[in-house]
Parts: structure tokens; sequence; C-alpha cells
């Protein structure tokens, strides 16, 4: 993921600005594809497929949609997306398709193709949360922030629970110096999942630029207790030993690593 890095005129920094709206399958996709798998194809003995051969060309869009996450899951990238370009190719109106191939693509640094998706994906449902936030993604990656910024506010308009859209809205409005927008979409954050770790760490860097160093402090540990990645376990404890020595407050704190 892409990181933001903050001057030290907002004293610290925040973890990795752009959390990805998920793409879940349908409930019962995980059963529709084992049935789908388990029926043999028929083809002629010898004969290789066409390049435009589709095995999954009889299933509904949201059960290829389950197909390609498998793909994606188990690690094989092009599949997934040759699952849902074929997909595509059948339903060329299916909104959460190009929205599914939008994420992955994003996934993937492929931005101006995901830009593409995600744009195709809003023009024909203007109401989906997750496709505004990852539109917001591909946007802030090309330097429209403001653009991007709409997509969040338009996401948690519709969904004002979806932690993706809130971490990454605070993190710009953190950035932009509102730190009490930044506080009250991290302390949203936390409400909604109060296990996980970002938010935590965020809302410190919060606290600390609004002078609240013990709450900041409080959220630092919080975060250290609970995150199990070393490289920001570490950067949090060097921070916080800033924090607790006001000598060390002129330094520069480390440049964060991406965090997913």
């Amino acid at each position: 993921m892409m990181r933001t890095t903050l001057s030290l005129s907002l004293p610290t920094f925040v973890l990795a600005l752009g959390l990805q709206a998920g793409v879940a399958a349908a409930p019962d996709t995980a059963t529709a594809t084992a049935s789908a798998d388990a029926v043999p194809t028929l083809v002629t003995a010898g004969r290789p497929h066409s390049p435009s051969y589709d095995p999954h060309a009889g299933l509904d869009p949201e059960t290829q949609i389950g197909i390609a996450l498998r793909h994606q899951a188990e690690g094989r990238p092009p599949e997934a997306l040759d699952t849902l370009a074929q997909a595509i190719i059948r339903n060329p109106e299916n909104a959460r398709l190009y929205a599914v191939r939008g994420s992955l693509l994003l996934e993937g640094q492929r931005v101006t193709l995901a830009l593409e998706d995600l744009e195709k994906a809003v023009a024909l449902d203007a109401g989906s949360a997750d496709a505004l936030t990852n539109r917001a993604q591909a946007y802030r990656q090309f330097g429209r922030l403001d653009e991007a910024l709409a997509d969040l506010d338009r996401a948690i308009a519709i969904d004002p629970d979806l932690i993706p859209a809130r971490f990454n809205r605070g993190s710009m409005r953190y950035a932009k110096q509102d730190l009490t927008g930044a506080l009250e979409d991290f302390d949203q954050c936390i409400a909604i999942d109060p296990h996980l770790p970002g938010p935590y760490f965020n809302r410190a860097a919060v606290y600390d630029a609004l002078g609240k160093r013990a709450a900041a402090k409080a959220d630092i540990e919080r975060f250290m207790r609970m995150t199990e990645n070393a490289g920001w376990k570490e950067q949090a404890g060097e921070l916080l030993a800033i924090w607790s020595n006001p000598e060390k407050a002129s330094a520069a704190p480390p440049a964060p690593r991406g965090h997913r």
C-alpha cells in the first residue's frame, strides 16, 4: 500500500493512508463454485480450448466473482482477472464485476486500469460505498485529492460504518490539519471494531497534535499490544520513546513502513 509521511508541523505520522474496501462474495458462493467445479466439462478428445473458452460461461455474475476471489486468495491473480473479464463480456452492465476487478487491479498497483473499472462501477451503481472508497484510493494515487475526499464523503454517507472509508478519510483530514474531523473518523473506526490496531495508532497521532499526550501514549501502547506487524511495533516503540523523553522531541520520527 501507499503511505503518507507527514511533516513535523503535525507532530508524528500516521499509518498507511489507503485501506482498501473489501469485495466479499455472495454467502452461497463457496457452495455454488464447489458444485460447478464438480461437474465435468465435455470436450472433444484431443482438441485444445480456444482462447475465448470460458468454463464458467453458464454461471451467474456473483458465482463468477466468488471463483475470481478464490483464484486471488490462492495466489492466481491472472486467473482471477481472466474470470472477471469473461464475466464482464457476458454481463457488461453488472457494476459488481467492474468493482471487484477494479479492486484487484488496485491491489496489484495497476492504478490506471483500476480507475477505469471503478469509474464504470460507480457510473452503473452510484450507491456502492465500496466502489467509491476504492475509486478514492485510485484518485489519491493520481494526486486528485479533492475528488478522493468527495468520494469518501459519499461512501460514508451511504455506509457510515465502512471502516476503510473512515480510516482513509481520517488520514486525509489529518494531512489537511482538520484534527477534529480526523479524530471523529478514528473514534468511529474504533467504535465499529475495537480489535483493529491501525486506528489506535492514527488516533494517537491526532491526540498528540491536539496536545493530549497522555491519551496519545495510551493509544500507542494499546496499538503495540495488538499489532502483529513487527516493523510497525518497532516504529510505535520509537515514537513512544520520543513522547516519553521530551528532550528527544526535536528528533524526526522514522518514516513509516507499509502496513495492511
